[in-house]
């Protein structure tokens, strides 16, 4: 018996199979790492966070006129944005030349906001109450930049005109 458990061992042990390859160890995948912020290409004043919209918004170089009232900021010919006061419904309407889209979006350094907007004779349009907060950062920009839709965003330089719309809306006092 113990002479066919023995041979039974010999041949056990002399199998056509190759042994299992030894376990190699695991190859751990690095992480791909994350992207770094994009410095803001405008210098920034203390305090003033980046604002990639307003950054990355193609720029204008065309010409603000004003009226009474209004406020028009033109290139090549049409108008990009305009404001105007609507003194009877105490309102400011904020336009954008593209009559595409159902907001207004705008973006300054310090403060961003988007409006529902409806088109208007070709413009979209949205108004505005006089005591919306945003219209203070607007009148104050130095640059902010206004989308609609599927359009581009476009950067436009500030303009004083813009805050004499808004103070002029606005009831006295305010």
């Amino acid at each position: 018996m113990r002479r066919a458990l023995l041979a039974l061992s010999v041949l056990a042990g002399c199998s056509g199979e190759p042994p299992p390859p030894a376990p190699q160890p695991s190859v751990q995948p690095t992480p791909a790492p994350l992207p770094s912020a994009t410095r803001s290409p405008r210098p920034l004043r203390p305090g003033q966070l980046p604002t990639p919209e307003l950054d990355g918004a193609v720029p204008l170089a065309g010409n603000w006129s004003a009226t009474p009232g209004a406020a028009t900021y033109r290139f090549e010919g049409g108008t990009v944005f305009a404001i105007r006061c609507d003194r009877a419904a105490r309102r400011i309407v904020l336009s954008r030349g593209v009559g595409e889209g159902d907001t207004i979006s705008l973006f300054t350094d310090n403060a961003a906001a988007t409006f529902p907007a409806q088109v208007v004779d070709g413009a979209l349009e949205t108004p505005v109450t006089t005591g919306q907060t945003f219209l203070d950062a607007l009148a104050d920009a130095e640059v902010f930049a206004v989308a609609s839709g599927k359009s581009p965003v476009l950067r436009v330089p500030g303009d004083k005109a813009i805050g004499a719309v808004v103070r002029g809306c606005r009831p006295a006092g305010r």
